[in-house]
Order: C-alpha cells, then sequence, then structure tokens
C-alpha cells in the first residue's frame, strides 16, 4: 500500500526533525518507524468512514419512519444507498472492525465530519444518478464508493482538521491515504472476499525507508559538503534547508541503493522538491543532481547493477 514515494516524504522529515533537534540517531530512527506505521491507521481509520455514512443514512431512515406524522418518501424511503452492498462488505472486514474497537473513541469524535459529508454527498448529482437509478449492481455500488473518495475526501476541511487533530503523524498524507483506499475499492469483487491492501508491497520496500534515513543520517555532512563541491557558484546560505535535505537524501539513494535506476531516484526527488520546496527548487535540484551523477560516477560512487540502471 505504501508507496516509496511516500517513504521517501517521511525520511525527508523525519531527516530534518533529526537535524533540528539533535536527537539521537536511535531515538530519530524510532519515531521514523512510528510515523510509517501510523499511515497504515489512517488508511483503516478513513476507510471506515464509509460504513459511518451508511450507518447515517440508516438512521435517518429509522428517524423518519418513526415520526408520529412521516410522508410518504419517509414511509418508504429509498434505501439504496443504506444497502450498498459494497459498504457492507467493507463494514464486515476483520481487521477494520478489530481497529474500529480498538479506536472507538476516535471514530466517536468523526461523526461531526461524517454528517457534514454526508449533506454534501446527497447534493451532488452523481449521488442523485446512482439513487434514481432503480436497478443495483455490485459494479454501480462501487463506483458510488470512488465518486465518493474523489470528490469528497480530499478538499473537505473539516476532515483535514480532525485528522491534524487526531493525529500529528496524519497531516501531509491523506492525498496518498485516499488514493491507497481507491485502488481497494477498485480491486473488489462481488465474487472474492474483501481484504485490506498490505502495508508493505515488497520486503524490499520495508527496508528502504529505514536504510535510506540512517544513510542520510550518518553521512550528513560528508554528503552536504559534497553539495558545497557541485555548487560552487552558490552562497550556501542561500540554498534553502529543504533543498539541502533533498539533495543528502538523492545522494545517499544514488550511492547507496544500486538497484534502483538513477532516472528514478532524479525523477522522485526532483518532483518532491515541486512540492515541499521552494518555486525554484526543482530546477536547482535537477541541475545539482546532473552533475552530482556524472562526478559520483566517475568516481566511482555510484555503481548500479542491472541493464539500464545507469540511463538518466
Amino acid at each position: 500500500m505504501i508507496s516509496r514515494r511516500l517513504l521517501r516524504v517521511k525520511v525527508l522529515k523525519e531527516l530534518y526533525g533529526y537535524a533540528v533537534s539533535h536527537n539521537s540517531l536511535p531515538a530519530a530512527e524510532k519515531e521514523l518507524a512510528l510515523s510509517i506505521d501510523k499511515t497504515y491507521d489512517q488508511y483503516k481509520y478513513l476507510f471506515l468512514f464509509l460504513p459511518m455514512l451508511q450507518d447515517y443514512a440508516q438512521s435517518r431512515i429509522d428517524i423518519g419512519r418513526q415520526k408520529f406524522l412521516p410522508t410518504d418518501i419517509e414511509i418508504n424511503p429509498n434505501t439504496k444507498f443504506a444497502e450498498n452492498q459494497v459498504i457492507q462488505r467493507i463494514a464486515e472486514n476483520s481487521d477494520l472492525r478489530k481497529y474500529a474497537e480498538r479506536n472507538s473513541v476516535m471514530l466517536t469524535e468523526a461523526s461531526g465530519v461524517v454528517k457534514k459529508m454526508y449533506a454534501n454527498i446527497v447534493e451532488r448529482e452523481y449521488y442523485k444518478e446512482y439513487m434514481e437509478n432503480p436497478t443495483q449492481s455490485f459494479a454501480e455500488d462501487k463506483q458510488l464508493l470512488v465518486d465518493i473518495l474523489v470528490n469528497e475526501f480530499e478538499d473537505l476541511e473539516d476532515l483535514e482538521v480532525l485528522l491534524e487533530e487526531q493525529s500529528i503523524y496524519w497531516t501531509d498524507e491523506p492525498g496518498f491515504v485516499v488514493s491507497a483506499i481507491i485502488k481497494t475499492v477498485k480491486s473488489m469483487s462481488a465474487t472474492k472476499p474483501f481484504k485490506l491492501l498490505e502495508f508493505f508491497k515488497n520486503p524490499e520496500d520495508e527496508e528502504f525507508a529505514s536504510r535510506l534515513f540512517r544513510c542520510s543520517a550518518v553521512k550528513f555532512e560528508e554528503y552536504s559538503k559534497l553539495i558545497d563541491e557541485y555548487t560552487p557558484n552558490w552562497d550556501v546560505e542561500r540554498i534553502a534547508f529543504t533543498d539541502t535535505l533533498l539533495l543528502v537524501a538523492a545522494i545517499a539513494e544514488l550511492i547507496e541503493f544500486p538497484f534502483i535506476p538513477v532516472k528514478v531516484t532524479m525523477d522522485e526527488y526532483i518532483e518532491l522538491a515541486r512540492f515541499y520546496s521552494t518555486s525554484g527548487s526543482s530546477t536547482f535540484i535537477n541541475g545539482v543532481l546532473d552533475k552530482a551523477v556524472h562526478e559520483l560516477t566517475s568516481k566511482g560512487m555510484i555503481e548500479k547493477r542491472g541493464a539500464g540502471l545507469m540511463e538518466k
């Protein structure tokens, strides 16, 4: 589930904390591991919003039916969303049920956001078209959830505030997590058991972040001096600290990970610079890394194994 890009982001954040706080390396590594684990918690937490939305819809139906003088619509409500079979499968997942039991207070605190999200959803055209369609299929139920995730989860300010309140580790990654939930929903089948995505795609990913952080932290000064060599016309104080972090991590990855292609590393850190540093940082990072690859390769410090791994 967790992508290498998100792992790189977490390494950069912890590298920043390590550089400014001067904590011990073991303490920083422990903090990094905790930060990574919290991503899977957020995946489960946000996944449970879908059953919570359905429960809220059902509660509104029940309230309408219990009125002293219910309307015809309240007597015979449209229960299509309340009976969405994809959400029901999600609610039955044992891993999510266990998480919900352990974090019942956190989920209760989310009820206000769920109500606001539901109010937004019922006004959307995609929802109205879904409810007005007299048929109900697994594929149609699944598409509705994808529409909800795409349209309601990323730009709702109340949700952002809630995530910040629940965990300091959840502030910058909802987009990654929502994308993982969308991928999970799209993979669901009416004929196969529903499972959450594995946290790590493979064993190499599990080791990637801890090794990248350790290499970057231990050799921070060494790689910083290399950056000085590759930027002779720059005043060190004019280089954004975030750019230094990006370059140190990128150089560590180029040198220490022989099976990651040079082009992949360069593209990743240039892209991260667009989001996490100054407006001109991506161009700056690109230029410095291009020079670093040339110089470090000529010195034998970058050795890639496998066909095409040295291509830029």
